[in-house]
Formats: C-alpha cells, structure tokens, sequence
C-alpha cells in the first residue's frame, strides 16, 4: 500500500443513512443490502445528483473500546443540504460537519485495515501535528468500492481533528 496523500478540509454534509448494529464482519454481509435500501430510498426522492452524490461508511464507534457486537456502522450517501427529507423505515438523515485530515487513497479490499492503522496510528497519532477531535471518522468512496482483491478503488478516509 502506498502512503496516501493528506489534505485537511473544513467541511459540511447532510447524508442519508441505514445504520447496522454489530461487528464489522457482519456489516459487509449486509451493507449490499443497506446500499439497495439507500439507493431505493434516494431514487425514489430523485436525491441523487450526477457527479456531486457520494457514498461512505461512517464509524459511530471505536473498535478497541466498544464491545464488536455493540458498534455502530451506517452506510450513508450525500444529499443536497437545502433538502427537506421525512425520513421514513430504516432511513435516517444527519447533518455533520467540523475540521478533517483527509487521507487520499487507491486501495485493494485488503487494504482497508493497514489503510486505518496508518491514518490513526501511524500519521495522526505519531506524528503530533493534529489532535483528534470527537466525532466521527468515515470512508468516501471517491469510486466504486473494489469488487476483488486485485481491483483498486479510490477511497478518502476522513479523520475528524482540532
């Protein structure tokens, strides 16, 4: 894995969402699930904008202090912040914003974890020229999520910071 390109950004979103309860392991075994619900829902309110919507991942908690069967996981999509949305079933909305390190990657599913590890471990942690803020860190997929392990993807991690 390379080392990514870092940016830090100032930012705003108002997302959609479909949270999971439980270990990761299980989210990716329903996140396609919880994607086609997002995209049912979106569609359905013609709230996906060509070329402006994105997907992510969003983390609500932190693995090595949270019990794996209690962590909460969304799959969210961006939507314009000017919309007025009831949400409805398992669709929830959130508006979230603040001051972000964004890790810049091009990442195999295997890659994933050692692309964590760096961004907490490694760069924010190690190199001290951020604090970290609370709240929450999430995955934007800047392209497609890879399909194999040899297939590459673009993917920002958004490390939230002071």
């Amino acid at each position: 894995m390379e080392k990514p390109t870092i940016t830090v950004e100032n930012i705003e979103m108002k997302v959609i969402y479909v949270r999971f309860k439980g270990n990761y392991v299980e989210y990716r075994k329903n996140s396609r699930k919880m994607f086609n619900e997002l995209f049912k829902f979106a569609k359905k309110y013609d709230l996906i904008k060509d070329n402006v919507t994105k997907v992510m991942t969003i983390y609500h908690d932190n693995p090595f202090i949270t019990d794996s069967e209690n962590l909460r996981t969304s799959l969210a999509m961006t939507v314009p912040s000017d919309t007025a949305i009831e949400e409805e079933g398992q669709i929830g909305t959130m508006t979230f914003g603040g001051k972000y390190a964004v890790l810049h990657y091009d990442l195999t599913l295997g890659e994933y974890e050692e692309a964590w590890k760096y961004a907490y471990s490694d760069w924010l942690l190690n190199k001290g020229e951020y604090t970290p803020r609370d709240s929450f860190p999430f995955e934007l997929y800047v392209t497609e999520p890879p399909k194999s392990f040899k297939a590459k993807s673009k993917t920002d991690i958004y490390v939230p910071i002071e």
